[in-house]
């Protein structure tokens, strides 16, 4: 679901996760959260409908008539040794009128420790590269590379590498980190400058980087995706909403074009607490587009990714309004199958709305238990934050991270949460 924007003359570019770019005019920017820009559009772009077909692959490259998307992948892993990690790389396109902008957001966390990294590009810079037939997304270097269509797929990022050297920080039997195993382009400057008379160099809000005594000595992601066995030969993907129309507003013709796959299979090896760990598990993918994505009245959402038991995952987003929330829900299958859910099928309640999680502000609050409950299909849980530590501080701040719960079912999953920060 997952997962920022514009107002008039003057482009203040902020890094955002599920996303992109955020604008102000002459109206101090204080007063208005830099989220709300995904209700603004700058140029001329498409809005979704509802009789459009999705057509794959097609469907994975880029829109570059709607103003903004994202790649989105989200991982439960377990080491050999039986730890729990959370894995994610997401990757945002955000157009400023005729200019579009990358950024990509990753992240690696255990229970305990959280460690996050970005980067952004243009095409033009020469370190965003991305084709359709197979899809690869290469962005400074990390990157996703299929073999054919999205998946099989191996991807790789990190920040294994240190900042004043070319040489792995920790000495490992294991194959050398990504940024010796792929043809890198030229890093380029997160600072981008826009090009035209009327539009001054757009500021860049630098990340504020967690644990820096920890991120000093790296942390790298070595993924192989494949789609479960199970659904080759079906449809390969899930499309949300009505046949990938996603609505996300009560009356407002506020929507996205939005399909997904849970049921990813993973394997691979990771570079965490200062050495390489095989890691085995599985991965959610969500890939959305559209141009205006948020109403006024919309402050954020809380976006669910659950894998309720071998054979079914639920997907269950609410978006918060000052009017009325909007909620939409799907149950997912591997043969293939999905049911949609609307906001009367859902319950969707948070037990502890008030708990402070960590945060780089004493007003920034997040919630860390919610219950579930859609009675036609026999799902009552509770879903529980593992740690609090996974928020993402990229100009914006946003929790991303696994979850637990517990009930008529139990498992893992992703929790997203936006628009709590005041």
């Amino acid at each position: 679901m997952r997962n920022r924007l514009v107002l008039g003359k003057i482009f203040l570019l902020t890094l955002l996760s599920f996303f992109l770019l955020a604008a102000c005019s002459d109206e101090n920017p204080a007063k208005r959260s830099a989220l709300k820009g995904l209700s603004d559009t700058l140029g001329d772009f498409e809005q979704p409908i509802k009789d459009h077909v999705i057509t794959f692959d097609q469907a994975q490259g880029p829109h570059k008539n709607f103003q903004q998307e994202w790649w989105y992948l989200t991982a439960n892993l377990t080491t050999e040794s039986g730890e729990e990690l959370a894995a994610q790389w997401t990757l945002f396109r955000r157009a400023v009128e005729d200019k579009h902008w990358y950024f990509a957001h990753a992240a690696l966390a255990d229970a305990n420790q959280h460690q996050s990294a970005f980067r952004s590009g243009r095409e033009e810079l020469g370190n965003v590269e991305i084709t359709t037939q197979p899809f690869n997304a290469v962005i400074d270097n990390w990157q996703w590379q299929s073999t054919q269509g999205l998946l099989p797929a191996n991807l790789r990022y990190g920040n294994f590498m240190s900042a004043n050297t070319e040489q792995p920080l920790a000495s490992s039997s294991k194959p050398q980190p990504l940024a010796n195993k792929l043809t890198v382009k030229p890093k380029m400057s997160n600072k981008a400058i826009v090009v035209e008379p009327t539009v001054v160099e757009p500021t860049v809000v630098e990340p504020i980087v967690e644990g820096v005594a920890e991120q000093a000595q790296g942390w790298q992601v070595n993924l192989n995706l494949s789609l479960d066995e199970a659904l080759v030969g079906k449809t390969p993907y899930f499309l949300q909403g009505e046949n990938g129309f996603s609505q996300k507003h009560h009356t407002l013709a506020i929507a996205s074009y939005y399909y997904s796959q849970p049921f990813i299979n993973v394997s691979g090896e990771v570079f965490w607490q200062n050495k390489w760990q095989k890691v085995t598990g599985n991965a959610w993918f969500d890939r959305e587009w559209g141009s205006q994505m948020l109403a006024e009245d919309q402050q954020g959402w809380d976006w669910f990714s659950l894998r309720l038991n071998e054979n079914t995952a639920l997907m269950v987003y609410q978006i918060r309004s000052d009017i009325k929330d909007y909620l939409y829900g799907s149950i997912m299958r591997r043969d293939g199958t999905i049911k949609t859910l609307s906001s009367s099928d859902i319950s969707l309640t948070r037990i502890k709305a008030n708990t402070k999680l960590q945060s780089s502000g004493d007003s920034s609050r997040y919630p860390e238990q919610f219950s579930i409950v859609i009675t036609q299909d026999d799902i009552d849980i509770e879903v529980s934050v593992i740690n609090n530590k996974q928020i993402m501080r990229f100009g914006i701040e946003y929790f991303e991270g696994m979850v637990k719960f517990s009930g008529s079912h139990q498992g893992r999953g992703f929790l997203e949460m936006t628009g709590y920060v005041n």
